[in-house]
């Protein structure tokens, strides 16, 4: 039927062109052709229409389909300059579409729908929770509260190990999960966060509180009842600290990029607190390092973002500072290394991990000074690309030269354990002899004033069998005797 449409349209446009020019066929010597098209599913931009033939274009790949093509012989009486091939092409094209829509609307295919009870759904939904819970800044924070843990001057519980690992994991990743929450609206307007899982819709916003709300929850419970009280309060505080006093300052302050610092300097503690049960001196070292690393770090991140974060409307030191922000930098750069020196003082590490850091430091600051003198996105990218293996590289130094291993302590132990304990065994012995004897002789003595008694001695007699018995007892000196 549409062959039919098309034909009856084509023959009448072309009659009523020949009647407007009130010519004569000869005047106006047309020449009549066949237009070959072929119907099928490419688009009709893409026929290729000539003088003579019309063939698919084989560039645009339908010469492939033309087993499924359906070649359509129209006549055309093609005027010299008055007849648009393209034009009637388009004119045909559009009957041949409209034919095929009054077919039906094509069925829509089906589409997956994530689902808990199935495997597929229930996987998606895992991965959704993990892009929740930004989980690459996750695993750093779990990472250097396990550095904490591990550099602590006491016994290694696997038990305490494991659960405050996954309950600084659940604390951490409700924290992001809160932060995309109240970001979503200006994540969406850069293109770094445009493709959250909140800002593309694959989880509600009522749905992240949820999670955010049971992963806190579960995690700072696992904190208080499997490891201790201090531990868990460290993590509630950097879950109040993050969520509820950081993230509101991105858009009101520059001083957001000191209180992130802080929240990131608070792992270690929880994972030295895990292990010892209190903050000794080391446990302050390494906050202080976590904390004065945040800075070159961030800030380099954040130097090639910056029309990002302006767009987005957050106050960052790279847009309204930018001096200021490369100068912060190098000062604590400067920082890292003194802390560096400062550990074998304060007996937290030996000598060599001042002598192994410092030309890790040493170059860590030669990128922050060089990122102050020329203020480019390539002095920038060098300093944050360093800071990311920087930090395993220090930790790791932190760890070999650890001071106070506890194999150390038990063998120590052990060598003054027999010291210890022959001195009070050779006491114990003698005490215990002298016991003997009086338990052995007064009864002895007891017992036979006892028998004396009873068979109705004097007590001239029983006072002196008493005195006789008596001096058996003392020791054997002639002076003894002489007195008793």
């Amino acid at each position: 039927m549409h062959r039919f449409t098309a034909i009856s349209r084509v023959w009448c446009e072309s009659a009523r062109r020949l009647t407007a020019h009130h010519s004569s066929p000869q005047a106006h010597q047309g020449h009549l052709q066949i237009v070959r098209l072929y119907v099928n599913k490419a688009p009709v931009d893409q026929l290729k229409v000539t003088a003579s033939k019309t063939l698919p274009d084989d560039k645009n790949g339908l010469g492939k389909q033309a087993t499924h093509a359906v070649p359509l012989a129209v006549p055309v009486i093609v005027p010299p300059t008055a007849l648009d091939p393209k034009a009637l092409v388009n004119e045909i094209s559009k009957t041949i579409s409209l034919a095929a829509d009054s077919k039906g609307p094509s069925k829509p295919k089906d589409e997956v729908v994530a689902s808990i009870t199935s495997l597929p759904g229930f996987s998606r939904l895992i991965y959704h929770y993990l892009m929740l819970s930004k989980i690459r800044l996750t695993s750093l924070v779990v990472m250097t509260t396990m550095a904490g843990y591990a550099m602590a001057p006491a016994p290694f519980e696997l038990s305490t190990f494991l659960l405050c690992s996954v309950g600084t994991t659940l604390v951490s990743g409700a924290a992001n999960s809160i932060n995309q929450v109240i970001e979503t609206s200006f994540d969406a307007q850069m293109p770094r966060t445009r493709n959250r899982v909140l800002v593309k819709g694959h989880l509600s916003r009522l749905h992240a509180v949820g999670f955010a709300l049971g992963a806190s929850s579960i995690g700072v419970g696992m904190l208080y009842f499997g490891v201790n009280e201090l531990t868990a309060f460290l993590g509630a505080a950097n879950l109040i600290l993050y969520t509820s006093i950081y993230t509101p300052m991105k858009r009101y302050s520059i001083l957001n990029t000191w209180v992130g610092s802080l929240v990131g300097g608070i792992p270690p503690l929880m994972g030295w607190a895990a292990c010892t049960g209190d903050l000794g001196v080391g446990a302050w070292i390494l906050a202080g390092l976590l904390y004065c690393w945040q800075f070159p770090h961030f800030n380099a991140l954040s130097w090639n973002i910056r029309p990002e974060y302006l767009k987005a409307g957050y106050k960052m030191m790279a847009n309204s500072h930018p001096k200021l922000c490369t100068r912060v930098s190098l000062r604590h750069t400067g920082y890292i290394t003194a802390l560096s020196l400062l550990a074998p003082a304060l007996d937290v590490t030996n000598v060599w991990f001042a002598v192994e850091s410092l030309p890790v430091n040493a170059y860590f600051a030669y990128l922050a000074w060089d990122f102050h003198q020329k203020a480019d996105s390539k002095s920038s990218r060098k300093l944050f690309r360093y800071s990311l293996i920087h930090l395993p590289i220090l930790m790791a130094l932190f760890l070999l030269n650890k001071k106070h291993w506890i194999f150390s302590q038990e063998k120590n132990t052990e060598d003054t354990l027999p010291a210890a304990v022959a001195a009070p065994d050779v006491t114990e012995l003698v005490e215990d002899d002298k016991n003997k004897k009086e338990e052995y002789l007064v009864p002895n003595i007891v017992v036979e004033v006892g028998n004396l008694g009873a068979t109705g001695g004097s007590i001239k007699a029983i006072e002196d069998n008493l005195l006789t018995n008596v001096a058996s007892v003392l020791p054997s000196t002639t002076a003894g005797k002489q007195k008793l």
